[in-house]
C-alpha cells in the first residue's frame, strides 16, 4: 500500500496481551503444532508425507488427535490441487485413516463455470469466507507449492513469503492451523528446513516443520522427525510404516490404499538418515575411484560385485560412476562393458574427475564440470553397460 493507505503507530507493551501457545497437536506430552500457524510435512517422493497428512486430517475430523481438539471433532478442508486425485486417492485414503466424512470438505475454485487451480493470493478472501461459514479449523494443502502462482519466482524469498502469507492470515483468523505438504529437494547435508522446495522461505515462514524419510537401515520402516518448532521443543523422532488397508468405496468396490501408522520412537532423525545417505554416496565414490585406479580397466559387472561386497548398492555404484565420469567401453559378443578411470586433470583448483560439491541439486554434474571434463580429458563416451547386464545405456559422442 502507498500514500494515504499507510500509517505508522507505536503500540505500548502494556497494551499487548501475552500468553502461552495453544497446541493443535501434542505428542509425548509436548506441543508439536501451535494453533494459528502454518506447519509443513516435507519429504521426498514416496516417503509417505501425503499419507501422514491424511492421517492427521482424519484424527482432527474424529476428535482423536492429541491436543486442544481432542474429544472435539473439527471440520477439515482438504486441498489437493493436482497431484492427488480426490476420487481415487484422497477420499479412499481418508477413509482408511478413519476420517469422519461429514466433516471433510474439498474446496473447488471456478472461473466462468470452469474449475481452475486454487491460488493462495488470488483466492484468499473467497476461501476465508467459505472457511468461516463452515467453521473449518484444519486446512490441508497438498501440495502447498501448487497454490503458488506460476508468475512467482520461488528463488526470490520475498515472493515466496508473499504467497504463503495468506495461509498464515487464515490460520490466525480461523483459530485453526494450516498443514502444508511439501517436497524435500535433494541436496547435500541434512538441513530439512532449508531443503523444502529449494527455497529457504518455506521453512522460515512455517512455525513447525517435520521431515519424512525412508529408513535406509530397515526397508519396512520410515522416520518422521520435527526439524523446527518455533514455540516448543524439537525432540520428536518417530518410526512409522505405510500399511496396506482395504476400503469399500461409495461404489461398493473394494480398494487397497496406504495407511500411516506410528510404530514407536526412533533414535535417529530424518536429518540423520539424509546425512548418512550423503556420507554413503561420498564413500561409494571414494571406493570406486580407488578400485579403478588400483585395478585398471575392469568389467562393470565385476566392479559391481566388488562394490556390493563392500555394502554399496548397484544404483549407488552407477551414480558414483556418473559423478566420477568413469570411461566406459564395450567389446565382444555378447557385448561386455568395461569401466576405467582416467588420471585426474586439474582445472584451476577443481579435480574434475571427483565431483562432490560441483553438482546440481538433483545430483548430476553441473554444466561447467561436464564441459571441463569433455575439453580437458578427451572422454569420448559415458556408457553404462549393456541392457543384458541390467545396466542403463547412455551413449555420447
Amino acid at each position: 500500500m502507498t500514500g494515504k493507505d499507510r500509517s505508522v503507530k507505536l503500540v505500548p507493551a502494556t497494551d499487548v496481551t501475552d500468553d502461552v501457545p495453544v497446541w493443535a497437536w501434542t505428542y509425548g506430552g509436548k506441543g508439536r503444532i501451535q494453533l494459528g500457524t502454518l506447519a509443513l510435512f516435507a519429504g521426498r517422493p514416496g516417503a509417505g508425507k501425503s499419507t501422514a497428512a491424511r492421517w492427521f486430517a482424519a484424527a482432527v475430523s474424529n476428535g482423536t488427535l492429541a491436543g486442544c481438539w481432542e474429544g472435539r471433532p473439527q471440520n477439515v478442508a482438504y486441498i489437493a490441487p493436482a497431484e492427488e486425485s480426490v476420487k481415487y486417492i484422497v477420499k479412499p485414503g481418508l477413509r482408511a485413516a478413519g476420517a469422519a466424512m461429514n466433516r471433510i470438505f474439498f474446496p473447488e475454485v471456478r472461473c466462468d463455470g470452469m474449475q481452475v487451480r486454487l491460488l493462495s493470493v488470488d483466492d484468499e478472501d473467497r476461501l476465508t469466507e467459505c472457511f468461516v461459514a463452515h467453521d473449518i479449523k484444519l486446512i490441508v494443502v497438498d501440495p502447498l507449492m501448487d497454490t503458488i502462482s506460476a508468475k512467482a519466482d520461488i528463488n526470490r524469498n520475498n515472493e515466496v513469503r508473499a504467497a504463503l502469507q495468506p495461509w498464515m492470515r487464515m490460520a490466525d483468523l480461523l483459530e485453526g492451523c494450516i498443514l502444508g505438504v511439501a517436497h524435500l529437494k535433494k541436496m547435500p547435508g541434512d538441513d530439512i528446513v532449508a531443503g523444502i522446495n529449494a527455497s529457504s522461505a518455506f521453512g522460515e515462514v512455517a512455525r513447525a516443520v517435520f521431515g519424512f524419510v525412508k529408513d535406509d537401515e530397515s526397508p519396512d520402516d520410515r522416520i518422521m522427525s520435527q526439524a523446527k518448532n518455533s514455540t516448543g521443543e524439537e525432540d520428536l523422532a518417530l518410526r512409522y510404516r505405510i500399511e496396506t488397508c482395504s476400503v469399500i468405496t461409495d461404489s461398493g468396490s473394494t480398494g487397497v490404499v496406504g495407511r500411516f501408522a506410528i510404530t514407536g520412537n526412533s533414535d535417529r532423525t530424518a536429518g540423520d538418515v539424509l546425512r548418512n545417505a550423503s556420507d554413503d554416496r561420498h564413500a561409494c565414490r571414494k571406493w570406486l575411484k580407488t578400485h579403478l585406479v588400483d585395478h585398471g580397466k575392469t568389467a562393470s559387472a565385476e566392479v559391481k560385485q566388488f562394490g556390493e561386497a563392500q555394502g554399496f548398492s548397484t544404483s549407488a555404484i552407477d551414480r558414483a560412476a556418473r559423478l566420477l565420469n568413469v570411461t566406459v567401453t564395450s567389446a565382444g559378443f555378447p557385448r561386455k562393458t568395461y569401466w576405467s578411470f582416467s588420471t585426474p586433470t586439474k582445472v584451476g583448483a577443481t579435480d574434475v574427475t571427483d565431483v562432490t560439491d560441483a553438482t546440481c541439486a538433483e545430483g548430476t554434474p553441473s554444466a561447467s564440470v561436464v564441459d571441463a571434463v569433455t575439453s580437458e580429458t578427451s572422454v569420448t563416451s559415458v556408457q553404462f553397460g549393456d541392457p543384458r547386464d541390467g545396466d542403463a545405456v547412455k551413449q555420447t559422442a
